[in-house]
């Protein structure tokens, strides 16, 4: 791994300066790595100093990432843009909608009218949506004992959904939902690669 001082210096003096609090980079080709750099504290002001193993919450950056695995899955034909998700994921077979609440303040559901597929997920019209937009799913929540997105829990996404997949768009979970997907099939493919080779070896 080549050294780059002109790398080093800029993101140095972006923490000497209070720009970021720290900061690590990485850069690479198809070779592989040619740069990695680690500057700062992981918390100000005395906190331990950055490495380039330090782990971040990163939040909903990580859609573009999972969205980006997704489609490199559909080009290698493990996953399709338009079959029900409920192939992937059984989870997803038979999605209902929310539609509000009864007089009891029991919660109101019907069978959604279409499948979810990949394309509504990763175009937000599968009909998810965040609670923090949504006072009824917020709702929902509460009355289910169904714990927010952020407890990183999968029971956060035993939600309903707010519409018809494919009637509109909403921001909500449905990244996370693509994220369990490219889960199962990078899986499923290992396993009936390793299957292959245990046929071919014996």
């Amino acid at each position: 791994m080549g050294e780059l001082p002109q790398i080093d210096w800029v993101l140095k003096a972006a923490t000497d300066r209070g720009d970021v609090p720290g900061v690590v980079a990485m850069a690479a080709t198809q070779e592989g790595s040619f740069y990695q750099g680690a500057f700062g504290k992981r918390v100000l002001p005395d906190g331990a100093a950055m490495t380039t193993d330090t782990v971040f919450w990163i939040a909903s950056m990580t859609k573009a990432i999972t969205s980006t695995a997704a489609m490199q899955l559909v080009e290698a034909e493990k996953l399709s843009l338009d079959r029900p998700m409920a192939e992937v994921l059984p989870e997803l077979a038979a999605p209902h909608v929310l539609e509000g609440f009864d007089a009891a303040g029991e919660p109101k559901l019907r069978p959604a009218r279409r499948p979810i597929t990949l394309r509504h997920l990763i175009t937000h019209t599968a009909g998810f949506i965040y609670d923090i937009w949504s006072p009824e799913m917020g709702r929902y929540m509460e009355k289910m004992g169904i714990p927010g997105i952020i407890s990183c829990q999968n029971a956060a996404l035993a939600l309903p959904l707010t519409f018809d997949p494919g009637d509109r768009w909403d921001y909500g979970i449905s990244i996370d939902w693509i994220g369990k997907a490219v889960e199962r099939a990078v899986r499923r493919s290992v396993t009936i690669s390793q299957s292959i080779c245990s046929a071919r070896s014996g």
